[in-house]
């Protein structure tokens, strides 16, 4: 009795699942339009979007359809792109976004909005910011005929280089939080039209208002979190028995390739306003420019990670400062203060952000790696 028991709840289990299933909504792939990139432009007071379509004719090949449609707002784009389309649109692929520099200006307030209520919409979705109009960026990765090719170009450089990691996720906790401000990667193009990442841009609320280099980028990637990997090029001159060479000259030049960082922030005051301390400990590996030898003795390297840790640490600080004067907060700096304090206000915390007492201090060890004769 009990073993039948059992196995009619089994039955009940499996006849559940599949009344389930066939509640849900499905679509069979041939018979659709993905859309894996979408672009907003602001042109005569109305949003121009366009996206790109995967058509996916043959294993393992994929062409690029490009469709575009305007309208008054964000809000009604993506039902009103169906016009135009030979096969229902479907935005479950949508894996990368690219607001044109206008549009940013404007605010991006909307678009987050929609995306914030759409759970079709992967979290680790890509932005980007481009210059000029982001329909010339999307435009241009066309030739590749990769639907994907933007995104792969940002994910690749977090993974591997100097810009931060980015995802919708992180845009939304951004710009729903009180303590902290919206980052985003920058789109060109180059003078053979070929696309390439130029920095980042931060935002103030929704608006874009201040531009920051690719040496920037990884500074601002060292605040905000723990770094594998990032290259900063410093002078060495000043570094004892490095050879003296002309201003004109990179032979002095030292390229500091990171292998892993860990970054810690600590309140120091909390009166009358917060001081706070970031410590930054990196681990990296050297390359010198120069023909002369590696500082390979013990005392060489010990002089080469002072000049370089007071080389790192200065540029670190001089992007603070430059964030308090515009008065943003990538770093989420406000953020910290708020999980460590009690009734948080942002508007008494940001009143007095420019004028706070923040530093950042750099530990940085040195690895030596290569062949040498």
């Amino acid at each position: 009795m009990k073993r039948l028991s059992q196995w009619m709840l089994a039955v009940m289990c499996v006849m559940g699942l599949l009344l389930l299933s066939s509640c849900q909504d499905t679509s069979i792939v041939n018979e659709i339009s993905l859309v894996l990139t979408s672009a907003y432009d602001l042109q005569d007071k109305r949003i121009h979007n366009s996206v790109l379509i995967g058509e996916y004719t043959e294993k393992d090949k994929s062409d690029v359809e490009l469709l575009e449609i305007d309208s008054t707002n964000s809000f009604d784009v993506l039902p009103r792109m169906n016009m135009q389309a030979k096969e229902p649109i479907e935005y479950g692929q949508l894996r990368m976004m690219v607001l044109g520099e206008d549009y940013a200006k404007h605010g991006i307030g909307d678009i987050l909005r929609v995306l914030s209520h759409n759970t079709r919409v992967s979290r680790r979705m890509q932005f980007a910011v481009a210059e000029g109009k982001a329909l010339d960026i999307i435009k241009a990765s066309i030739p590749a005929h990769d639907p994907l090719y933007l995104m792969k170009l940002i994910e690749q450089n977090g993974n591997f280089a100097n810009l931060p990691h980015f995802s919708l996720h992180q845009t939304l906790f951004q710009y729903f939080s009180k303590g902290q401000d919206i980052y985003l990667p920058r789109l060109r193009l180059n003078d053979q039209d070929k696309i390439m990442l130029d920095g980042l841009v931060v935002f103030k609320g929704e608006k874009a208002v201040l531009q920051l280099s690719d040496e920037e980028g990884l500074c601002l990637k060292l605040l905000t979190e723990d770094a594998k990997n990032g290259k900063f090029l410093a002078q060495i001159n000043e570094v004892e028995g490095a050879q003296r060479q002309t201003a004109n000259t990179t032979d002095n030049d030292a390229l500091i390739k990171i292998l892993s960082s860990l970054v810690k922030h600590r309140m120091r005051s909390d009166t009358p306003a917060a001081a706070l301390e970031s410590k930054i400990h990196i681990s990296a590996s050297v390359v010198k420019a120069s023909r002369n030898d590696f500082l390979l003795s013990g005392k060489e390297m010990k002089e080469l990670e002072s000049e370089m840790k007071r080389h790192m640490e200065a540029k670190i600080n001089q992007l603070i400062r430059k964030c308090q004067r515009e008065n943003v907060d990538p770093f989420g700096f406000g953020e910290y203060v708020r999980s460590c304090t009690h009734h948080w206000d942002n508007e008494t915390f940001y009143k007095d952000y420019g004028s706070m007492d923040i530093r950042a201090h750099v530990e940085l060890t040195l690895v030596q790696d290569g062949i040498q004769e």
